[in-house]
């Protein structure tokens, strides 16, 4: 009762709150008792489904906001998505029409075309700037610590060493490997090669970096580098652990690649 009772509260809170109450009543229930079958080890209480919902809506919001491939970077999310699909598809059509102003496609991360890490780093851009956080970074929105939040078993845990993100794959018991790969596309630099960010916003981003180490170099903690900094994480070569035809992400949704499907627009 008093998970329940939290888990309403957080969805109060939310600045979803609105779009939560037309969830289908029925929604919560059926993901508690099939989600398990698929996500295996996930916790099924009701906290954990508010919090997932609540992400799942993060990334409606920000898929729904252009054209193109928009990668989701939580499975806890995603099995909100999957169990959703399986109840009330057309009902759900309707929900993302009515609060999100278009319908978000599930797309399978081998049908996405191209590269999953571009379309980490469109989600990533649009997440941030949903939150008031600089688009270049480089600090992490709340959709892409989910599932590190969350111990989702065998979800995407991210986080930010020397200004750039990274992400690895979550064990069993949702503990996060600090062996983290940094995909070239989701540091600064990439957000401006692919015209996400402008010249003047990678600017700012180096400025506040040169200060920041300026600052560290005076023996200060460097908290301002966001909640990634200062851990024991390795981003090795700065590279993806996906190739850059995406092949080597799997061929199902929930593939090692930080990215468990997504949706995209015309």
């Amino acid at each position: 009762m008093l998970k329940t009772w939290y888990a309403q509260r957080i969805m109060q809170r939310s600045r979803h709150s609105k779009a939560l109450k037309d969830l289908p009543p029925s929604l919560y229930d059926y993901w508690k008792s099939s989600a398990r079958n698929e996500y295996h080890g996930i916790p099924a209480d009701a906290v954990f489904f508010a919090r997932a919902t609540i992400g799942l809506l993060d990334f409606f919001e920000c898929a729904a906001q252009g054209k193109g491939a928009c990668a989701l970077p939580s499975k806890a999310a995603d099995s909100v998505w999957h169990a959703w699909l399986r109840l009330s598809p057309l009902k759900l059509e309707v929900f993302c029409r009515k609060h999100f102003g278009r319908t978000v496609p599930h797309v399978e991360g081998e049908t996405m075309g191209g590269n999953l890490d571009e379309a980490l780093a469109v989600c990533l851009v649009r997440a941030r700037q949903a939150e008031g956080l600089h688009r270049e970074g480089p600090r992490l929105p709340s959709l892409f610590l989910l599932d590190k939040k969350l111990k989702m078993p065998f979800g995407f845990g991210y986080a930010v060493k020397r200004g750039q993100p990274g992400y690895s794959q979550l064990d069993a018991s949702g503990r996060f490997d600090p062996m983290i790969s940094c995909p070239p596309q989701m540091a600064a630099a990439g957000l401006l090669g692919a015209g996400l960010i402008t010249a003047a916003q990678f600017n700012d981003f180096e400025e506040r970096a040169r200060r920041l180490a300026a600052t560290s170099s005076d023996g200060s903690s460097g908290s301002a580098c966001g909640s990634g900094c200062g851990s024991s994480i390795d981003c090795g070569d700065s590279s993806s652990s996906c190739d850059s035809s995406g092949s080597s992400c799997g061929s199902s949704c929930g593939s090692s690649c930080g990215s468990s499907c997504g949706g995209g627009g015309d």
